[in-house]
């Protein structure tokens, strides 16, 4: 049986010093300090799959808790309504994919303005690389940016 904490519970928790359940208990007591990863694919050419490595500093495990999608035409200045896009997320060290498919983009990123919190963060260790491929759907080159958002942790006892 698992156990749900409210999002206003687990976000006190963070706040007050208190870790939550899903803290790694070698890792309590360390520094945390808010931090972002992100990755441009400009352009995402038209009707194109691309893969984007992000590496993972060796000094602090990540802690993924939400991601951000940004999707303008490739002159950088108007913002587009659709995004016709999949992605798939997946750790290259154990070329371990995150969904059984490609998702569409909406189901696994937010805006800017309201960002796509992920029911459970996730965890990426120092010195891993992680790959974000997106897939154009649509014959129109444009600009992407993803960023996600979280924590380090460091010195991360493995």
């Amino acid at each position: 049986m698992q156990t749900r904490i409210p999002a206003d519970r687990l976000l006190d928790a963070i706040n007050s010093g208190r870790y939550p359940f899903w803290f790694p208990n070698g890792a309590r007591d360390l520094a945390l300090d808010y931090f972002a990863y992100g990755t441009d694919f400009t352009p995402l050419a038209l009707s194109a799959t691309t893969t984007n490595a992000i590496a993972i500093n060796s000094d602090s495990a990540f802690f993924i808790l939400a991601a951000t999608l940004v999707e303008t035409f490739t002159d950088n200045t108007t913002f587009m309504a659709q995004r016709p896009l999949l992605c798939q997320l997946a750790e290259a060290g154990g070329a371990r994919n995150f969904f059984n498919t490609p998702l569409h983009v909406d189901n696994v990123f937010g805006t800017a303005e309201l960002p796509m919190v992920w029911p459970l963060p996730k965890l990426l260790l120092p010195n891993s690389t992680f790959n974000v491929q997106l897939q154009n759907l649509e014959a129109v080159a444009r600009n992407v940016r993803v960023a996600f958002h979280g924590f380090k942790v460091f010195n991360f006892k493995k």
